[in-house]
C-alpha cells in the first residue's frame, strides 16, 4: 500500500502537466478561433459598406451584433460553466460559432449578416470564460495572471490571422469562400476540445459541495448582489469596449477613409497593431508580481491607455507610419485584463468562478456593443463623402470621447481593496469583504 501511494504521488506531478500538454493546442486554437472571429470584420468593412452601401451607423451594427450575442449569453454561460465545466460548454457553443460563420459566408443581406454575426458571437461566449476556470482549477493563484495573459497572447493570433492573412486570402479567394472554410474548421475545433479537455486536475480535491441548478443560479444571484463587481465590470466595458471597438470595428474604415490604403495596406497595418497587442498582453502579465499589487497594475495600464487614445485625437498627422506608431502604441497599453480578472477572482470563492468571470463579461460585451452603436451614431453625425467615406475630424471626436470614458472608469474601480498576489491565500476573506461593502 505505501508503495503504491509512492508510485502514485510521483506519477501524478506528471500526469498533470501530461494533461495540461494535451489540452493546450486546442484551448489555444479554440482561443485563436474566437479572437479571428471577432477580428475579421474590421479587415473587410469597407469592403461590406461598398457591397451593401452602409451608413456608418449600419456598419457598426453588423459587428456589434456579435458583442450583443456574446453580452447576452454571458450569465447563461456562467452558470452552464459551473453546472457542466468547460469542456461540454465550450464543445457545443464552438459549434453554434461554426453555423454562425457558414451562415455570414452565404448571407446576400444586411439582416442575414448581423444573424450570422449573432451566432458568431454567441458561439464564442464561453471560449474565454471556459479557459479562465480552467486555468483557475489548473494553476496556482499567484499565477493565474501570468498564465491569463499567456493564453491571451496565444489567443491574439487569432488577430494576427484575422489582419494580412485573411485580407491576403480574401484577395485571392474572396472573403466568402475563405470564412466558408473558416466555418468547417470551427466543427473540427469543438470535436477536438470535447475529447482532450479536461474539466479539472484528477488529483485536485473534490469540490466542497456540490451544487444543484437551482443552487447555482441562487449563487449568481449574490455574485450579481456585491457591487464591487460592477467596479470591474464599468472597466472591462468601457476599456475592453474601446480596444475592440478601435482594432475590430473602425481601423479598417479609419485607415481607408483617412489615409486611403487598400484591403492589402490596411491588412499588413492591422497586422503591426496585432503584434503590439500580444506584447501588451504578455507584458501586463507579470506585473502584478512584479510589483506586488493588481490594483496599481491596472490603475497604470488605464492611465497610459486613456493617454494613447487621446493622442489619436489630437493626430493630424498624414503619414501612414506616424499613424501605425500611435495605433502600435494604443494596443499596446490596451491589455490590463489579466490583473483585472485575477483582481476580481481574488474576492470570491473557487465555485463561484465561473459566475464571477461572466457576470463581468456581460458588462464587457454589452459595453463593446454599446461603444460600436455610438461611435457608428457619433460617426453618423459628420457628413461623408460621395465615395461614403467619413472625415478625419469624425475619427479624432471618436478617440477623444473614449479616452474621456476611461478616465472615468478609472476613478470607479480605484474604490476596489486591492488584494496583492503575496496576500492571495485563496480564501476569500468574508469578514473584510464585508467590512468594505459596510464602509460603501
Amino acid at each position: 500500500m505505501t508503495t503504491g501511494s509512492r508510485e502514485l504521488n510521483v506519477t501524478q506531478p506528471y500526469s498533470r502537466g501530461a494533461a495540461i500538454a494535451r489540452m493546450a493546442p486546442v484551448l489555444s486554437i479554440a482561443f485563436i478561433l474566437a479572437h479571428f472571429l471577432r477580428s475579421a470584420p474590421a479587415v473587410i468593412a469597407p469592403d461590406l459598406r461598398a457591397e451593401l452601401a452602409l451608413t456608418p451607423g449600419q456598419l457598426s451594427s453588423l459587428p456589434a451584433a456579435i458583442f450583443l450575442g456574446a453580452a447576452l449569453m454571458q450569465l447563461p454561460v456562467g452558470v452552464l460553466l459551473d453546472r457542466f465545466g468547460p469542456r461540454r460548454t465550450m464543445f457545443g457553443f464552438i459549434v453554434v460559432a461554426g453555423i454562425g460563420t457558414l451562415v455570414f459566408a452565404t448571407a446576400q443581406g444586411i439582416v442575414s449578416l448581423a444573424v450570422a454575426l449573432f451566432l458568431i458571437g454567441c458561439g464564442a461566449a464561453p471560449v474565454f470564460m471556459g479557459v479562465m476556470v480552467l486555468l483557475s482549477r489548473w494553476v496556482a493563484r499567484d499565477r493565474l495572471a501570468t498564465a491569463t495573459a499567456v493564453s491571451i497572447a496565444i489567443g491574439g493570433a487569432g488577430m494576427l490571422l484575422s489582419a494580412s492573412p485573411f485580407a491576403a486570402a480574401a484577395e485571392a479567394f474572396g472573403w466568402r469562400q475563405t470564412l466558408m472554410v473558416v466555418g468547417f474548421a470551427a466543427f473540427g475545433i469543438a470535436a477536438a476540445l470535447f475529447f482532450t479537455v479536461r474539466d479539472r486536475p484528477e488529483d485536485a480535491p473534490a469540490p466542497a459541495n456540490s451544487e444543484s441548478l437551482r443552487e447555482i443560479i441562487y449563487g449568481l444571484r449574490h455574485v450579481l448582489g456585491d457591487k464591487r463587481v460592477y467596479s470591474f465590470a464599468a472597466v472591462t466595458a468601457v476599456a475592453v469596449g474601446t480596444l475592440v471597438t478601435v482594432r475590430n470595428l473602425w481601423i479598417g474604415p479609419y485607415l481607408n477613409d483617412v489615409f486611403d490604403l487598400d484591403t492589402i495596406a490596411r491588412g499588413n497595418v492591422i497586422f503591426v497593431v496585432s503584434v503590439t497587442w500580444i506584447i501588451s498582453a504578455l507584458t501586463y502579465g507579470p506585473l502584478d508580481r512584479l510589483f506586488d499589487t493588481r490594483r496599481g497594475v491596472v490603475t497604470g495600464g488605464l492611465l497610459l491607455f486613456a493617454g494613447a487614445t487621446a493622442l489619436l485625437a489630437v493626430n493630424s498627422s498624414p503619414s501612414v507610419l506616424v499613424v501605425t506608431i500611435l495605433l502600435s502604441v494604443f494596443t499596446l497599453t490596451s491589455a490590463m485584463a489579466s490583473p483585472l480578472f485575477a483582481h476580481a477572482r481574488s474576492l470570491f470563492p473557487d465555485h463561484f468562478s465561473g459566475r464571477v468571470f461572466t457576470a463581468i463579461n456581460v458588462f464587457t460585451w454589452s459595453g463593446v456593443f454599446l461603444v460600436q452603436m455610438g461611435t457608428g451614431a457619433l460617426l453618423d453625425a459628420f457628413p461623408v463623402d460621395e465615395l461614403g467615406r467619413s472625415p478625419a475630424i469624425a475619427y479624432r471626436t471618436m478617440f477623444g470621447m473614449l479616452a474621456v470614458g476611461l478616465i472615468l472608469v478609472l476613478i470607479i474601480y480605484r474604490r476596489v481593496d486591492d488584494v496583492p498576489p503575496s496576500t492571495d491565500t485563496g480564501e476569500p476573506a468574508t469578514d473584510r469583504n464585508k467590512e468594505h461593502d459596510e464602509r460603501g
